[in-house]
């Protein structure tokens, strides 16, 4: 399958990467980066979503800085650029995506799915709650902050409480020896998707540790990596691809 690549701006001057298949219209995924931005590994994220019969744009939230990536070697950096950000801020450009996506000939109409690292993580899930009536399915890969611990300033919504407003089912991936995400924090955030009878899935890797997706990052674990790529593609194919074919 021959994929497209190409930097664009929505409406609102939100700039983003995007990739999608040549020539066919395909159901949406937004990307959402960790704090270190659009960096080779997310549009490499892109270029795979897209090999699989998607259009996905990761939305660069730093749009409004003059530096926009930090390396994985220099987290303080990379925290520094995420302190920047504002929820409110961050889910109006979500939404500006949204409707960029919406207004594209080559996006397929009838549900989009979010999918985020770490911070993103977090983001994906407050897409699902905001955006509710747009978003098919929601997928957080290790993501920081679900159960409301360790909120920046800019962080002022909690997802426990915007968990009631999300209607999608939501995949979760989680490493064993996260030391950021710890179990407990894993227990407080699933336990209230169960208390508001949300539909969930989510999956601890034995061995895994923060980051483990990410084979640009020491923390990469091929196994627990893999097998959470396949899960996330099968739920996509359940909730996008399989969805619009039971509507048609």
């Amino acid at each position: 399958m021959e994929i497209i690549t190409e930097r664009v701006k929505t409406g609102d001057g939100v700039e983003a990467f995007l990739a999608r298949p040549k020539d066919q219209k395909a159901p949406a995924v937004l990307v959402h980066f960790e704090i270190f931005g659009v960096n080779g590994h997310i549009q490499d994220v892109c270029r795979r979503i897209a090999s699989e019969g998607y259009v996905a744009l990761a939305p660069d939230y730093y749009w409004r800085l003059e530096t926009r990536i930090a390396p994985y070697s220099d987290v303080q950096a990379a925290f520094a650029l995420a302190s920047t950000l504002k929820d409110e801020e961050v889910l109006s450009d979500v939404g500006s995506c949204l409707q960029h996506l919406a207004a594209q000939p080559f996006v397929q109409a009838g549900g989009i799915a979010t999918l985020g690292f770490c911070m993103g993580g977090r983001l994906s899930f407050l897409t699902a709650a905001r955006y509710s009536k747009e978003i098919s399915a929601a997928i957080s890969f290790y993501g920081g902050g679900l159960a409301g611990e360790n909120r920046r300033a800019g962080q002022t919504l909690n997802p426990m409480d915007e968990a009631a407003k999300v209607r999608s089912p939501v995949l979760l991936f989680y490493g064993e020896l996260d030391q950021h995400i710890t179990a407990n924090y894993v227990d407080q955030f699933t336990g209230r998707l169960k208390e508001l009878s949300k539909g969930f899935q989510s999956y601890v890797y034995r061995g895994a540790g923060h980051g483990f997706f990410c084979n640009d990052r020491g923390s990469y674990n091929a196994e627990a990596a893999g097998d959470a790529w396949k899960k996330a593609l099968e739920f996509l194919d359940t909730n996008l691809k399989g969805a619009q074919a039971a509507v048609r």
